[in-house]
This record gives structure tokens, sequence and C-alpha cells, in this order.
């Protein structure tokens, strides 16, 4: 999802000041020998002043280019001669906005790998591996480490994994047939799965310990990996940080109809009786920054739908390989998916930077009051103009609004936004999930403010506390381009810390507080309990971590009885939860 910043506001200029430019990188260019050759990295100093052994732009997939354009990542396969360098970050895959530094390419499926422990003769560390899946709806962002910097987390004994995949048409246009089954994306995901589980022992990690950890469209994505068959034993935790492949934004019900809109604006054959390859050929002709850039031109009202190009259920038998051919909802339902250990949460007030938005702008917030029935749907992705979609848009209006939306309606359109696009698919993904899993589940809710945050404090503006999207990822992600590093000294290096630490032991144990040999909590403060059916437990990580019970439940059931209702049965339509897309 989009990430726009307004850090102008936030301190002084002195603050933002970066006292440590060494950590970028030092001079060290250590050498590693993978199966498919030798590379040649570069050293970045960790936090605490820790060697990272940094490996950036590594190619994991062919160029999906030319013919390969619309079709599954082919990996590499032919080994070369002497040592290829991966001192610097690849291109970035295509995308619809201009947010990122560094070049674009649609040859764009590279990786990085860092690590602090190398093997040699003398040792084989095999250390935990983190694979970040990143953010950005599925359309925008990267692996580029000016993004997701190593500093922070890799204190911490993991092998840290970040990966490019392909975004928006180019990664997730399908056709609901063979011509493109879809979801090119994530299987670009699969593809690098692939390649950690070949070639990660020569950097020190561990096959047999992979956890995939996702913020917002990732963490969809690793809900995905958990259902998908294909990804089965690739990876033995989860980590599902503000998404869920349950959100109403993470699935297209209708992929021939969005594929024919986007042919439409690109001038290609787009009429019902245009076939799927008429119209896959024409974009397969068109520069791949023109298709990026025209994902925009298919939103409906200001900037929703959130995600336009989103997983599909791929046809059976429109390929000898499908990522999914079964609604996800269905397969944890029934317990049929990947049943690792899984820690999952979000914000206490995810979109609040999208109600600001329309606030801002009173000819949009007086639209979102008098046509909310017309609205609500294109949001929220249920059924439009027809007597149920009627009564869902006015219960929400109803339950948000008893008062009307006004200009003092913030923290009522944060909640829901962040209600529909994220907590529904939370809650509905934990309950389900502990009730099969044999694996424990742990839910949390993050809600600490610091000094800095993807949402300007102006002056005057009565923002209530607490985190929104994104705020908790530069905590453990280090975003130079954006905001200060977090030195020791910063109030905010102690929730870094604690929050870095806690995903570090989920990787290596699968229990984000496990309690030492001594017999103490390991210096986290608190005791994070699992979810269970009979116990709904979370963990509210905020200045401190506290344990707490039933989150938002009120809340959640509104969505959950009114708005994306249970199947009848089993038997019924997969796709009945929700209105076509």
């Amino acid at each position: 999802m989009k990430l726009s910043i307004c850090i102008a506001t936030l301190l002084s200029a002195s603050l933002l000041l970066y006292v440590g430019a060494s950590r970028d990188e030092a001079s060290d260019n250590p050498v590693v020998r993978t199966p498919l050759g030798a590379v040649r990295g570069t050293t970045m100093i960790s936090r605490s002043g820790r060697a990272i052994n940094a490996f950036r732009g590594m190619r994991y997939a062919k160029p999906p280019v030319g013919e390969l354009r619309f079709k599954p990542p082919v990996p590499i396969t032919k080994i070369w001669d002497g040592i290829k360098n991966a001192t610097e970050d690849g291109a970035s895959c295509p995308q619809a906005s201009d947010f990122l530094s560094g070049p674009t390419s649609e040859d764009c499926l590279f990786l990085n790998v860092y690590s602090t422990k190398l093997p040699d003769s003398n040792s084989n560390p095999q250390q935990p591996v983190l694979v970040f899946l990143h953010h950005g709806g599925w359309y925008e962002m990267s692996s580029q480490s000016s993004l997701l910097g190593p500093q922070y987390i890799m204190d911490q004994d993991i092998v840290l994994v970040t990966i490019n995949n392909r975004l928006g048409a180019l990664g997730f246009l399908s056709t609901g047939d063979s011509e493109v089954p879809g979801n090119n994306g994530l299987k670009d995901q699969l593809q690098a799965l692939k390649w950690v589980h070949d070639n990660i022992a020569s950097f020190g990690g561990d096959a047999n310990l992979v956890t995939i950890y996702g913020y917002s469209a990732g963490a969809a994505s690793v809900q995905y990996h958990m259902a998908s068959p294909r990804s089965a034993g690739l990876f033995h935790r989860a980590i599902s940080s503000s998404g869920s492949a349950l959100s109403s934004w993470a699935i297209t019900r209708d992929p021939m109809a969005l594929t024919r809109r986007q042919a439409k604006l690109l001038n290609c054959p787009n009429a019902e009786n245009a076939t799927s390859k008429q119209i896959v050929d024409c974009l397969r002709d068109k520069d791949a920054e023109e298709i990026a850039k025209s994902y925009f031109g298919l939103r409906e009202w200001q900037y929703d739908p959130l995600v336009i190009f989103a997983p599909v259920i791929e046809a059976v038998g429109s390929s000898d390989a499908p990522f999914i051919t079964e609604d996800p909802y269905w397969l944890f339902r029934s317990g049929n998916f990947s049943q690792v250990p899984w820690l999952t949460g979000s914000t206490n007030n995810e979109w609040m930077r999208r109600a600001k938005q329309i606030l801002d702008n009173d000819t949009v917030l007086a639209d979102l009051s008098q046509n909310f029935e017309r609205v609500a749907p294109i949001l929220f992705y249920y059924e439009r103009d027809t007597p149920s979609s009627q009564r869902k848009s006015r219960r929400l209006h109803d339950f948000y609004f008893p008062d009307g939306i006004t200009k003092d309606s913030l923290q009522e359109i944060t909640d829901l936004y962040t209600d529909g696009a994220f907590l529904y698919g939370a809650d509905t993904s934990v309950k389900m999930i502990s009730s099969v899993s044999r694996s424990p589940v742990y839910y949390y809710q993050f809600v600490y403010r610091g000094r800095f945050g993807h949402m300007s404090t102006e002056p005057g503006m009565d923002r209530p506390p607490g985190a929104v999207h994104h705020d908790d990822l530069i905590y453990v992600f280090y975003p130079k381009d954006i905001f200060p590093f977090f030195e020791d000294d910063f109030p905010e290096a102690v929730v870094s810390k604690r929050l870095v630490k806690m995903w570090a032991n989920f990787a290596r144990t699968g229990n984000p507080t496990p309690v030492s040999e001594n017999g103490s909590d390991g210096q986290m403060g608190v005791s994070w309990m699992p979810l269970t059916p009979s116990d709904e437990s979370y963990l509210e990580i905020g200045e401190e971590s506290v344990m707490k019970n039933s989150l938002r439940q009120e809340r959640a059931a509104i969505w959950e009885e009114y708005i994306y209702p249970k199947p009848r049965s089993d038997a019924g339509n997969r796709y009945s939860r929700r209105g076509i897309r």
C-alpha cells in the first residue's frame, strides 16, 4: 500500500542527522561460493557494531522479459566462472508510484542476503533464516537496502533475505485460463524460497529453519504460502504483519474482467469477444513502465480500492503447476495448510492516513457522507447495487457513524478502514487457524507511538495515540532515506530492540518469548501466550508489552456477521463469502 511520508514536521533537522554514516558499508569484500558460483559482497555495520556480510542484487530467476512476461519465473541453472559482484541492490520492479530511489526495470528478480557468520573450514553456523516479503499492495516497493536496511535486526543471530517480486499487472494479471493462469508474483516468491533452500547454507543459514515474514501485501503473501501445497516444506515458521489472505483486498474474484479493464487503458483488445491470447499478445508488446504506471487509472474513488491486482484462485487444469486452486478460507478452515508456528497482528490505527486524506478534501468528505451506500462497496469489495449491499452499507454507517460523518470523524473513519481492511482478515484467520493447527498462533496489536511515523504530527491536529500502517516496520528495518537511525540513546531503540529480539526468538524457536535455561523470560519482560479458541490472548506492544484478551471483538463481529458472513456449508460456492470483485 502506498507509503507517502510527511517527515518535515516530525522533529528538528538536527535530530534527523544520521550520526553513523559508516554503518552503510565498510571496506571489506567477503566472498561466498554458492552452488551456482562465487559472489562478492560488502560489509555493513549493525546498530551494536557487528559486521554484516551483505550480498545484494543476486539474481534468483531469469529476467521475466519478452516471451517470459506474464509467465512463471524460470530458475537460474547455469553455473558461472569467476566471482560475480553482489555489492549493490538490483533494480526494483516497475511500479505505479515514483516513491523509490534507484532504478526500476522489468529485469528485477533479485534478492539480498545478510549474514554475520559465514561458513569456513572451522565452522558451519547454520543460523535461522528470515525471508522478508515486502509491503506495497502488490503494486509498489521493493527489497532495496535503503528501504529495508538490516542494521537493526542483524544484531540478532539470523540470516536475513529480502526479495523482489513482480508487481501490478506484470505480477498479478490473470486471464482465468491457461493463457495467463495468474499469481506470477507469488510464484516469484516461491522461486526465491527454492533459491534459499538450495543456496542459503553458503551464507551460514539453515535451510531447515526458514521463517517467512511479510508486511501488508507481503503478510497476505505469507498466508498464501501457508495455503499453497507448492510452498510446503520450504519454510518452518511464518509472520504476517498488518495483512491477511482473508482480507477483502487480497483476492481478485473476476480476473478476466480486470484484465479487460487493463487492456482498455492501454488500447489493447478488450471487448467481450476479444480472446485471452489477443489481449495478452498486445500487452506483451507494451512498455513495462507504461503498464506499471497505468495502475492508478483502475481506481474508482480517490485512492480506492486499496489494491487492484491481487492473487487469484487458479482454474483447475489451467497450468501444470498452479500455485493455489482453492480459496485459502476453505483450506484454513479444513486444516489443509502448512501448520507451522504462526505470528500475526496489526497496528491499532492502521489506516488513519487515509482517513486524514478524506478529511482534508471537503468534496471527498461530502461524497463519503452523502453517498455512503455507493462508496462503501468500492472500499470494501462487497457486492454493489443490491438490497443486500444497501443493508450492509447502512449497518456500517449506523455502527461507525451514529452521528453522521463530519470533519471530526478522524477516529471513526480510521476505525472503519482499519477493521474492514485489516481486523476482519486477522481476526478470522487466528480463530480459524488456532482451532485446527497443531502449532501455536501468536497474536499482537502494535500501539507504540514514537517521535517518528508515517503520519505527520501536524500542529493542532488531534491524532489519537497509537501506530498507523507501517509504523512498526521502522523498528525492524532501517529505512535510511526516510527516518533517522535509532541509536542506542534514542527512546525508540528500546522498542526496536525488543521487537527484533522477539522476531528472532520466534524464527529460532517458534516462540517469541522462550523461557531460557535459567527459567527467565529472556529479558522480554513478558511471556507471550498463544491464542487458542478458548483463550483469545494477544500481546499489546507499546512502551511496555502487556498480555490482553479479546481484541476488538465488538468491531470484528460487525464484519464477520454482516459484511463477510461465513458460508452456510462447505459444499456451497467457495466464492460466496464475499461479493464478486
